[in-house]
């Protein structure tokens, strides 16, 4: 029986976890197979292209625009002016423009040419049926409104959305490594369960097989048989909890990865990694790493310069609004293409708009008092969104080391259970203890290891986490 006892205590120490399936392989196959990914990988794409046409559209536009028209005029017998009689006008403007936005000021520069052609389809009441107004060449500016520069707040705005977005995307496949760890370790603690449950059935069974056959000399009581038919029992119930724990655990991770039936990684181990990696970090530093790569607090100041933006362009238009369109050419008519193309006259057309508000009932004014409010309101949310980011990265960081030592201090009870669960199982195998006293031995070891389990997971999402946080290598 005492080589038996000291066979169990072998098989019932730590379990190794031989060479499978690895956490980095894990986070790598879910990162490259998460729905998560793919969409996140996509809406990366989209503001990546977004960004690429709001940047081609502030280099020069080339563009033909041709504008068909047709007018038809129809008498009114009730009137007195019945001699004049229904005619028909079809015209057709094409213009070829060049166009720049000048980004230092926020208005438009533009050459170009343009021809329109015109055609009275009533012939007999025109002395000139036919019209053609030829531009050969046309040059001008125009802005909206002078002092309000819309093009570079723009650009503010768009970069920051696609830095946004670029940060949004690395934040999303980190947390999907941080979700992947997760149910990987659900799966590795449930696989250690099992381990522990299978040997403790297995333990339990040769114990109470051993009593029973002593139990007919006399060698031991009907108590100690009894107590070792409930163990026995209690062993079965464990071991049929845990192989439950692990299908669901391995369900869950299948799943996630996207995972077919059948599928290799189903049927191996996990292999958890054997050291726990070192985070040199202060603080100070974990805090300034988070909000460098934090998307959140990225797209708040996105939301914080549109808000200034808005506030700007209320401000403008709260006053005085002066607008211009200037543009200089040539330009000649005649009845045919011919005739318009010869001997242009030079034109020069000058126009500023200006617009002042006399009685608008303070929409103005309210206008630029709800942007300056939406602003503040932007400005509020950040400072929040800095203190939640503040108090995950701490708590994350205490965490992180609190599991570290946890783990540390586990492992060691870990050890330390086998060794007196090995001197017990040598004194219960000598008579020198009762079954009581072996089985709290064995209840102290499953306990230790338990925890030790518990405490690796915590410890390897808790990192993570922090990687999550702090993109931190």
């Amino acid at each position: 029986m005492r080589k038996w006892l000291i066979g169990c205590v072998l098989l019932c120490g730590l379990p190794v976890f031989g060479l499978a399936q690895s956490l980095e392989d894990v986070i790598r196959l879910a990162q490259d197979s998460a729905v998560t990914a793919f969409q996140s990988q996509y809406e990366y794409e989209y503001h990546q292209q977004r960004h690429a046409r709001f940047e081609a559209l502030r280099k020069p536009q080339l563009t033909l625009n041709v504008v068909p028209n047709y007018m038809r005029m129809i008498n009114d017998i009730s009137r007195d002016y019945v001699y004049i009689r229904n005619w028909d006008r079809f015209s057709t403007a094409a213009q070829v423009k060049l166009s720049q936005k000048v980004l230092g000021l926020g208005g438009e520069a533009y050459v170009g040419s343009q021809a329109i052609w015109t055609e009275y389809l009533a012939k007999d009441l025109f002395e000139r049926p036919r019209d053609f107004v030829a531009a050969p060449v046309i040059v001008g500016y125009q802005q909206p409104l002078v002092g309000y520069n819309v093009y570079r707040w723009e650009k503010a705005v768009e970069d920051e959305r696609l830095e946004a977005a670029r940060k949004q995307h690395e934040y999303d496949l980190r947390l999907i490594a941080e979700e992947a760890t997760r149910r990987f370790f659900r799966l590795a603690c449930a696989q250690g369960m099992l381990d522990m449950c299978e040997r403790n059935k297995q333990a339990a069974d040769t114990l109470y097989a051993i009593a029973k056959e002593k139990a007919g000399i006399a060698m031991v009581t009907l108590a100690e048989v009894r107590s070792l038919e409930l163990q026995r029992l209690n062993a079965a119930n464990a071991l049929l909890s845990a192989r439950n724990e692990e299908q669901l655990a391995r369900e869950s991770l299948q799943f996630y990865l996207h995972l077919e039936e059948g599928n290799h990684l189903l049927d191996t181990r996990l292999a958890i990694p054997s050291e726990t990696r070192l985070v040199d970090l202060s603080d100070a530093e974990a805090l300034q790493l988070a909000h460098a790569i934090s998307p959140v607090i990225q797209h708040q100041q996105m939301a914080i310069t549109e808000a200034r933006h808005q506030q700007e362009k209320a401000r403008r238009e709260a006053g005085v609004k002066v607008g211009v369109d200037l543009n200089v050419g040539m330009q000649q008519m005649g009845g045919t293409f011919a005739e318009a193309y010869r001997s242009p006259q030079f034109y020069m057309l000058g126009a500023v708009s200006i617009s002042v508000p006399i009685v608008d009932h303070g929409a103005g004014k309210k206008g630029y008092a709800a942007a300056s409010a939406w602003k503040a309101r932007e400005e509020q949310a950040l400072r929040e969104e800095e203190r939640a980011l503040r108090e995950d990265v701490l708590t994350t960081l205490e965490n992180l080391r609190s599991h570290q030592r946890m783990l540390s201090q586990t492992a060691e009870a870990v050890a330390l259970a086998d060794d007196v669960f090995l001197l017990t199982a040598d004194n219960y195998a000598n008579g020198l203890c009762d079954i009581n006293t072996y089985s709290l031995a064995q209840s102290r070891r499953d306990n230790a290891y338990n925890q030790y389990l518990t405490a690796l997971a915590k410890y390897w999402t808790t990192y993570y986490h922090f990687l999550t946080l702090t993109q931190y290598e």
